[in-house]
This record gives structure tokens, C-alpha cells and sequence, in this order.
């Protein structure tokens, strides 16, 4: 099995945010980066960044991670919204011919994942439905449907059918049904490229989810796919989620997700475990900093 990682250099570099991408400080983000392609590393023999030329002069020139394969075609996407962030994660999934995981880069494993989800036909961290998950996903699509020209249909087939929005957590997706991903990601180019002209009338950081993982139930749903979950009961924002405490022992999988990323103890454990158990990689991004390099 081969993991993705994918970074649109684009995002982090708008608006100010200087490669921060919600974390209180670059810093972290570039831990992060490396404390999961190295741990990803510890289990799969085959890592694949896909990314533009800012990401590639970051991630591999300067930081020297250890992808075992680099394509650098995410700037392609520099006409884009960067606001649209789920975008080089999409390109990503487009391009692929083969089985793979795509694990975002605050996704961090201790252990294989299990054979069983290896071999699913697709594949994603968790679902997500219930009242909480509905509401918040209703608020945003709505807003879409009320000012886009266009939409696909599966998403309206898949409310009709729950009575409510369901979705799926992407913080790792993929599967072995490569035409599905073909058919998906056309499918959400297309859903963006045809509202081009009304992108400004929503909230389009909010809306990655709906292109993203909405779209993604949705359209497996239309089709009669199963999705395997890494953990169907996943919490989203506690618990397990960011308990680098337990690691490796009881937690073999944590995502820094959202607001986690601004919760203090967090992002000093997160620096702690790179600093242990990756020494040269943590003090070679610390001198990168401190020299301005990055």
C-alpha cells in the first residue's frame, strides 16, 4: 500500500498566515510535516508528496524529508482561490492509479493500519453524522445551494435518503476503487469550476468539507459503495484525537484536527515527540528557523 501526502503551498502563504495553516506558529506546522511522513515512515515503505515547487524547496530541499517519491504538479492550481484548500488534496487523489492512503500531514500513526482497511475499496479516517455533524454541515451547504448555479445531484439524493447530512472525516482517504476516485474528483472540479463566478457569495473555508468529504459520501453512496472506516466511532475534537500521552501503548493514531491545533499542551507534546524520537530532523527545522530559511 502506498501513502499519500499532499501540501498546495498557496493556502499557507495567503492572507498573511505565513505557512502556519491554523497552528499557532509555523513552527509547529513544520514539526508536524515531519513527525508524520517520519512515522508514516516507521510502517510503509512507499511515501509520495505531491506538491507545487514552494512545497518541494520546503519539504524536501530544506527540511529533507524522507518521501520515497515527489510529484511536483500543485501548481497548476495557483489560479484557484486559495481559500479552496482542499484542492491539492483533491489533485492528489485524481492523479493516483494505483491503491493508496492519503494522510494529511497532522496525521500521525503508531502502528500498520489493519490489513482489512488496506484492502477496502475505499477508505477514511471516520464518519460523520448525528445532530452535531448535521447541523453544522446543513448550515454550510445551505448557503451553497441557495447561491451556486450548480450542484451535484448525489448531494441532494444522500439528504433525502438520511434526513440529514452524513459525511466522512478525510484525514486519511483512499482505497484500492481507483475509477471511483476518477469519478469523484471530476465531479468535484467540476462542482467548483462551474461556480466560478459565485465562489465570493460563501464562506469557502468552511466549504472545503462540503466539496471534500460531503461529496465523497455522497457519491459513494449514489453508487452503491462501502466505505471502511479506521474507527467508525472516532471523537472529533477529544479524547483519543490528540492524546500523545498514550502513544505507543493505548493510541496508534492521532490527527491534530481544527481547534486541537491551538490547544497548548497539544502542540508542546507534539514538539516533545519529534525532539525524542526524531532528533536530527527537530533540530535541523530549529536551525532552519533561526536563520531564517524557512
Amino acid at each position: 500500500m502506498k501513502i499519500v501526502q499532499s501540501l498546495w503551498s498557496k493556502p499557507g502563504q495567503a492572507k498573511g498566515d505565513f505557512n502556519r495553516c491554523s497552528w499557532p506558529d509555523k513552527k509547529y506546522n513544520y514539526i508536524s510535516w515531519a513527525l508524520s511522513v517520519l512515522q508514516f515512515k516507521n510502517f510503509y515503505d512507499r511515501i509520495e508528496l505531491v506538491t507545487d515547487e514552494a512545497g518541494y524547496d520546503l519539504l524536501i530541499k530544506k527540511m529533507q524529508l524522507p518521501y520515497t517519491d515527489v510529484r511536483i504538479v500543485l501548481d497548476r492550481l495557483n489560479n484557484y482561490n486559495p481559500d479552496i484548500w482542499a484542492l491539492g488534496k483533491l489533485y492528489a487523489y485524481s492523479i493516483q492509479d494505483e491503491p493508496f492512503i492519503h494522510a494529511d500531514g497532522d496525521v500521525y500513526i503508531w502502528s500498520r493500519f489493519q490489513e482489512s482497511l488496506e484492502q477496502a475499496p475505499l477508505l477514511c479516517q471516520n464518519i460523520e453524522k448525528g445532530e452535531e455533524y448535521a447541523n453544522w454541515y446543513a448550515g454550510v451547504f445551505f448557503d451553497i445551494a441557495q447561491k451556486f448555479e450548480y450542484y451535484p445531484e448525489a448531494l441532494d439524493k444522500s439528504i433525502i435518503k438520511n434526513d440529514s447530512v452524513v459525511a466522512i472525516n478525510a484525514g486519511i482517504l483512499g482505497g484500492n476503487n481507483i475509477d471511483f476516485f476518477k469519478h469523484y474528483t471530476r465531479h468535484a472540479f467540476e462542482f467548483i469550476d462551474r461556480n466560478s463566478s459565485r465562489l465570493s457569495q460563501v464562506d469557502l473555508k468552511v466549504s472545503n468539507t462540503i466539496f471534500e468529504q460531503f461529496l465523497f459520501y455522497a457519491l459513494a453512496e449514489e453508487r452503491g459503495e462501502s466505505i471502511t472506516y479506521y474507527n467508525p466511532n472516532f471523537v472529533r475534537y477529544w479524547n483519543e484525537l490528540a492524546d500523545f500521552t498514550s502513544v505507543p501503548g493505548k493510541v496508534k493514531y492521532i490527527h491534530v484536527i481544527g481547534k486541537l491545533k491551538k490547544e497548548k499542551h497539544v502542540v508542546e507534546c507534539l514538539e516533545y515527540r519529534l525532539q525524542r524520537d526524531f532528533p536530527d530532523y527537530y533540530y535541523r527545522i530549529i536551525h532552519l528557523l533561526k536563520t531564517n530559511q524557512i
